[in-house]
């Protein structure tokens, strides 16, 4: 019957096509170096492409970048200057520059592009062809575009046993490319434009350090933090309560590109059931409209799903052939949508989380619980249909919002090198052996994850959690 539906209305179960896409660009570089101790760089680029707006200054774009490097350490005075503090190395190093891109693929509309299909009939001889607008003209398509401006470091201390690297940066993104409702009038509600500004900013420290080192043993330690936020400073865009409260991050003026808001939760009523404060300004159950679009400041603003702070720690130590490696990550700065697993009505199919133990089971509990009842027959009953938004705003209250922060012990390993002299018994070049254990568990993480993963996010039936890998792996070289 789907075979005879496609023959009716003229489709096909494949599809075949011819695309024409063109750019050209021209690209200029100089530098220069003196005595090794300065450097500049200076990068121009010009760019055209057929995919953007049929203006020459939406077609075409110069983009340029401007470097310079300061190797302190050549100086003639650096000596007298570094002795005092121990310091080895030092240089320096400063950029800025304007850079582009053309967007996502999927978004090519600088003319109107007009296409062909055979609506269905019920019958195979009634058939005709109509023209239908596929993409709207957007002539004015331009370039998303970047400023950046970036400094950065390197330092080395005590014959370079420690070692510094400091970068910070500031960017400045506009004309970025997103969807945009409009009046309907070009056939479209929704078309793509530049619609949105982005500012940005911070920063990566990394120290790398020879702690202790004899013959036989040597320990080293590596120290990374990096700390960046951002916030959209111009955004020409509606949002549904929907597209605000998912765990996925939704971009609105003046926060992070991917925020992250929640319904309010007024708590528990005496039997049990969710109470929330609607677009109304009212406390109710089953009163939030999620595709609400005009009111939609009754929203709490929860966070970021990006991390601000990312890093990592390891320390390598090395005994004659065994070589122990400690690495440990860390993020902070963000917060977690907790599974949506609450919902009006429940089967036997339904895996339940630990946080059900503490749901509200009499009168009484609303005192000392957050968690909901299981609905009654009666209350299904009584509130019909309207359940199902109770649950699904307690699924996306302020209530279901955790810290994302965490500590991970990312990875343990421990490998042994064979001595030469058995090696050479044995006619082998090379022969070791590890022992390697991945994400074997966390060190910190929010207790309202109640065991959730915090890098986990579910986003379908094939979606895992991060695993644990156990590893033993033998390397021979003949």
């Amino acid at each position: 019957k789907l075979f005879k539906k496609q023959q009716e209305e003229g489709s096909r179960y494949y599809n075949m096509g011819n695309t024409l896409t063109r750019h050209a660009a021209f690209i200029s570089n100089a530098t220069y170096s003196y005595e090794g101790r300065y450097t500049f760089n200076g990068t121009l680029r010009y760019e055209g492409s057929n995919r953007l707006g049929k203006t020459r200054s939406s077609r075409w774009l110069p983009t340029w970048n401007l470097s310079g490097a300061w190797n302190a350490h050549e100086e003639k005075f650096f000596d007298a200057f570094a002795k005092p503090i121990a310091l080895s190395h030092l240089s320096a190093r400063v950029s800025y520059s304007l850079t582009a891109d053309r967007g996502p693929a999927s978004v090519s509309n600088s003319r109107v592009e007009i296409a062909s299909e055979t609506p269905w009939r019920p019958s195979s001889r009634d058939q005709e062809s109509v023209l239908y607008i596929r993409n709207p003209e957007n002539s004015g398509l331009t370039y998303e575009k970047k400023h950046e401006m970036n400094f950065g470091m390197n330092l080395g201390f005590l014959e370079n046993r420690i070692n510094v690297e400091f970068d910070i940066y500031q960017r400045n993104n506009f004309d970025l490319i997103g969807p945009i409702s409009t009046l309907g009038t070009s056939g479209h509600v929704i078309k793509y434009g530049n619609v949105a500004n982005m500012e940005s900013n911070g920063f990566e420290l990394s120290i790398s350090t020879r702690n202790y080192r004899t013959k036989d043993f040597t320990w080293t330690t590596d120290f990374i933090y990096s700390h960046s936020k951002n916030k959209v400073t111009k955004l020409d865009n509606r949002q549904r309560v929907i597209d605000l409260v998912t765990g996925n991050g939704f971009a609105v003026e003046g926060r992070p590109v991917r925020s992250i808001f929640s319904i309010p939760f007024m708590g528990l009523i005496d039997e049990g059931l969710p109470t929330f404060l609607d677009q109304d300004g009212e406390i109710s159950i089953t009163g939030i409209y999620f595709q609400e679009r005009d009111n939609i400041d009754f929203l709490l603003f929860s966070g970021s799903v990006d991390p601000t702070d990312l890093g990592s720690l390891g320390n390598t130590f090395s005994y004659k052939g065994f070589r122990l490696n400690v690495f440990i990550t860390y993020s902070m700065g963000n917060v977690v949508r907790l599974d949506p697993v609450f919902a009006s009505q429940y089967t036997d199919l339904t895996s339940m989380p630990r946080e059900f133990k503490n749901r509200w089971v009499v009168p009484g509990d609303e005192h000392i619980t957050t968690v909901p009842i299981i609905a009654s027959r009666r209350q299904l009953n009584v509130y019909g249909t309207g359940l199902r938004y109770a649950y699904n705003a307690y699924n996306f209250s302020d209530e279901r919002i955790a810290r994302g922060d965490f500590i991970r012990m990312k990875e343990i390993s421990l490998s042994y090198d064979f001595p030469s002299k058995l090696l050479e018994r044995m006619k082998l070049s090379s022969l070791s052996l590890k022992i390697q254990a991945t994400n074997p568990f966390l060190l910190y993480a929010d207790k309202k994850l109640n065991g959730q993963d915090p890098e986990f996010f579910n986003t379908g039936g094939v979606a895992a959690p991060v695993p644990k890998q156990f590893t033993t792996s033998l390397r021979i070289g003949l």
